[in-house]
């Protein structure tokens, strides 16, 4: 069996799609003016998108289900299976609307046919294309699991300080005349 090597550690919760723009983006850092995205290409052209730009965590895309929904890392486990046995076929934006349905029921038999556009398959299979050298989806399970188990290990035997109130006083001219405001405000120790 050929084995993936993985080009960087990546996750789904570092990857964004940028409205009106081609392609994925890195999440390099958060800006006070906007996140600060690289591409995922040959060209790591670096941006920042102003709070504006609608800009979508794939880490929070879900496909529609007839009763529910499945995360989009669902999605690209279940397709990076099917790559690796040579069992997924390619689909492009030019086939019909039935290949692509009927492409997209082999990899989630049960999504929803009115709600999930052929438009949003097409994506999805573009988003695949990108990041399937990039991040290996069927290791995020059993890693999310030993990190919640840890860190309710870590919960438990720690201790949390508390918390010391401190008042202070200012006065405050308003157009009535003066008058007192009390502003409370929590200090940790």
């Amino acid at each position: 069996m050929k084995k993936t090597v993985f080009l960087c550690k990546m996750e789904l919760k570092d990857v964004a799609s940028v409205f009106g723009k081609s392609g994925l983006h890195k999440i390099i850092g958060k800006g006070a003016s906007g996140l600060v995205l690289e591409s995922i290409d040959e060209f790591k052209k670096r941006t920042i998108t102003p709070l504006s730009q609608k800009v979508s965590i794939l880490e929070d895309v879900s496909v529609f289900l007839n009763d529910g929904d499945v995360k989009l890392h669902d999605v690209f486990a279940k397709m990076q299976e099917m790559s690796k046995e040579n069992n997924l076929s390619s689909i492009s934006k030019n086939s019909s609307a039935d290949e692509i349905k009927k492409w997209f029921a082999s990899i989630v038999p049960d999504f929803d046919r009115e709600k999930v556009y052929n438009s949003d398959i097409i994506k999805i299979s573009n988003w695949f294309s990108i990041l399937n050298n990039f991040i290996d989806f069927s290791v995020k399970q059993s890693e999310e699991n030993a990190e919640q188990s840890s860190e309710t290990d870590k919960t438990k035997h720690k201790t949390i300080k508390p918390i010391k109130k401190v008042e202070a006083k200012a006065k405050t001219k308003t157009s009535k005349g003066a008058a007192k405001t009390t502003i409370t405000s929590r200090k940790m120790s």
